[in-house]
Protein backbone atom coordinates (compact mmCIF):
# COMPACT_ATOMS: atom_id res chain seq x y z
CA UNK A 1 0.00 0.00 0.00
CA UNK A 2 1.46 3.28 -1.34
CA UNK A 3 1.55 5.68 1.30
CA UNK A 4 0.40 9.91 0.34
CA UNK A 5 2.94 12.26 0.57
CA UNK A 6 2.56 14.24 3.55
CA UNK A 7 1.94 17.78 1.95
CA UNK A 8 -0.38 16.26 -0.49
CA UNK A 9 -3.07 18.06 1.30
CA UNK A 10 -1.80 21.26 0.55
CA UNK A 11 -3.09 20.56 -2.97
CA UNK A 12 -6.43 18.96 -2.06
CA UNK A 13 -9.66 22.22 -1.52
CA UNK A 14 -11.32 19.71 0.85
CA UNK A 15 -8.03 19.55 2.99
CA UNK A 16 -7.21 23.45 2.41
CA UNK A 17 -11.12 24.03 3.20
CA UNK A 18 -11.38 21.85 6.96
CA UNK A 19 -7.77 23.77 7.92
CA UNK A 20 -9.15 27.42 7.55
CA UNK A 21 -12.74 26.69 8.67
CA UNK A 22 -10.80 24.76 12.23
CA UNK A 23 -8.73 28.03 12.38
CA UNK A 24 -12.20 30.38 12.38
CA UNK A 25 -13.64 27.84 15.07
CA UNK A 26 -10.18 29.06 17.27
CA UNK A 27 -10.70 32.28 16.40
CA UNK A 28 -13.57 32.98 17.94
CA UNK A 29 -12.87 30.70 20.95
CA UNK A 30 -10.29 33.41 21.22
CA UNK A 31 -12.55 36.45 20.29
CA UNK A 32 -15.13 35.15 22.70
CA UNK A 33 -12.32 34.53 25.36
CA UNK A 34 -11.31 38.09 24.77
CA UNK A 35 -14.64 39.80 25.41
CA UNK A 36 -14.85 37.75 29.18
CA UNK A 37 -11.34 39.10 29.60
CA UNK A 38 -12.86 42.90 28.68
CA UNK A 39 -15.95 41.96 30.79
CA UNK A 40 -13.69 41.16 33.74
CA UNK A 41 -11.55 43.69 33.95
CA UNK A 42 -14.39 46.28 34.16
CA UNK A 43 -14.98 44.40 37.61
CA UNK A 44 -12.26 43.83 39.07
CA UNK A 45 -9.34 46.05 37.35
CA UNK A 46 -7.20 45.44 34.74
CA UNK A 47 -3.81 44.83 36.85
CA UNK A 48 -5.66 42.85 38.90
CA UNK A 49 -6.88 40.61 36.21
CA UNK A 50 -3.32 40.85 34.63
CA UNK A 51 -1.32 39.45 37.67
CA UNK A 52 -4.20 36.94 37.60
CA UNK A 53 -3.84 35.33 34.41
CA UNK A 54 -0.19 35.79 34.80
CA UNK A 55 -0.06 33.67 37.62
CA UNK A 56 -2.62 31.03 36.78
CA UNK A 57 -0.49 30.67 33.64
CA UNK A 58 2.61 29.99 35.20
CA UNK A 59 1.10 27.67 37.84
CA UNK A 60 -0.57 25.59 35.16
CA UNK A 61 2.75 25.29 33.24
CA UNK A 62 4.90 24.33 36.42
CA UNK A 63 1.85 21.36 36.83
CA UNK A 64 2.47 20.50 33.57
CA UNK A 65 5.64 20.44 32.96
CA UNK A 66 5.88 17.81 36.08
CA UNK A 67 3.38 15.49 34.89
CA UNK A 68 5.20 15.91 31.15
CA UNK A 69 8.53 14.86 32.59
CA UNK A 70 7.04 12.02 34.22
CA UNK A 71 5.59 10.58 31.36
CA UNK A 72 8.90 10.71 29.14
CA UNK A 73 10.26 9.08 32.02
CA UNK A 74 7.41 6.45 31.75
CA UNK A 75 7.66 6.35 28.39
CA UNK A 76 11.58 5.97 27.81
CA UNK A 77 11.39 3.16 30.58
CA UNK A 78 8.64 1.18 28.50
CA UNK A 79 11.01 1.31 25.34
CA UNK A 80 13.76 0.60 26.77
CA UNK A 81 11.83 -2.96 27.69
CA UNK A 82 10.61 -3.43 24.80
CA UNK A 83 6.94 -2.61 25.49
CA UNK A 84 5.19 0.05 23.44
CA UNK A 85 4.09 3.04 24.80
CA UNK A 86 0.36 3.56 24.24
CA UNK A 87 -0.83 4.66 27.53
CA UNK A 88 1.87 6.90 27.68
CA UNK A 89 1.55 8.55 24.20
CA UNK A 90 -2.61 8.83 25.20
CA UNK A 91 -1.37 10.80 28.18
CA UNK A 92 0.98 13.00 26.58
CA UNK A 93 -1.26 14.27 24.11
CA UNK A 94 -3.69 16.03 26.19
CA UNK A 95 -0.91 17.13 28.27
CA UNK A 96 0.72 19.65 25.56
CA UNK A 97 -2.66 20.69 24.35
CA UNK A 98 -3.41 21.54 27.79
CA UNK A 99 -0.37 23.21 27.61
CA UNK A 100 -0.60 25.37 24.67
CA UNK A 101 -4.24 26.28 26.05
CA UNK A 102 -3.20 27.27 29.49
CA UNK A 103 -0.69 29.09 28.21
CA UNK A 104 -2.93 31.51 26.15
CA UNK A 105 -4.68 34.10 28.09
CA UNK A 106 -8.25 33.62 28.81
CA UNK A 107 -10.66 32.32 31.20
CA UNK A 108 -12.64 30.27 28.24
CA UNK A 109 -8.88 28.59 26.93
CA UNK A 110 -7.51 28.04 30.68
CA UNK A 111 -11.05 25.72 31.25
CA UNK A 112 -10.40 24.25 28.33
CA UNK A 113 -6.97 23.44 29.25
CA UNK A 114 -7.62 22.35 32.49
CA UNK A 115 -10.93 19.95 31.58
CA UNK A 116 -7.97 18.03 29.14
CA UNK A 117 -5.83 17.70 32.38
CA UNK A 118 -9.15 15.37 33.79
CA UNK A 119 -8.23 11.68 33.07
CA UNK A 120 -11.53 11.29 31.16
CA UNK A 121 -11.33 14.45 28.94
CA UNK A 122 -8.05 13.47 28.35
CA UNK A 123 -7.87 10.26 28.20
CA UNK A 124 -10.93 10.68 25.24
CA UNK A 125 -8.80 13.01 23.28
CA UNK A 126 -5.18 10.95 24.02
CA UNK A 127 -7.03 7.64 22.49
CA UNK A 128 -8.55 9.35 19.78
CA UNK A 129 -5.71 10.88 18.53
CA UNK A 130 -3.36 8.02 19.36
CA UNK A 131 -5.93 5.75 17.21
CA UNK A 132 -6.00 8.56 14.13
CA UNK A 133 -2.40 8.77 14.11
CA UNK A 134 -1.08 5.57 14.69
CA UNK A 135 1.06 5.25 12.27
CA UNK A 136 3.10 8.19 13.14
CA UNK A 137 3.49 6.95 16.75
CA UNK A 138 4.92 3.61 15.77
CA UNK A 139 7.64 5.52 13.81
CA UNK A 140 8.28 7.35 16.92
CA UNK A 141 8.14 4.64 18.88
CA UNK A 142 10.84 2.97 16.55
CA UNK A 143 12.90 6.11 16.50
CA UNK A 144 13.39 5.96 19.95
CA UNK A 145 13.79 2.11 19.75
CA UNK A 146 17.06 3.27 18.03
CA UNK A 147 18.09 6.08 20.23
CA UNK A 148 18.44 3.24 23.65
Amino acid sequence: MARHPVLQGIIDSDVVARALFRGLLASLLLLADGYVLILASRRVGVYLLLALTASTGLAAIAVVMISYRAQLRSMRSSVATGVYPAKEFRRLIPLLAAAVLLVVPGFVTDALGVLLLTRPVGWLLGATLERLRRSHFHELYEYLRLQN
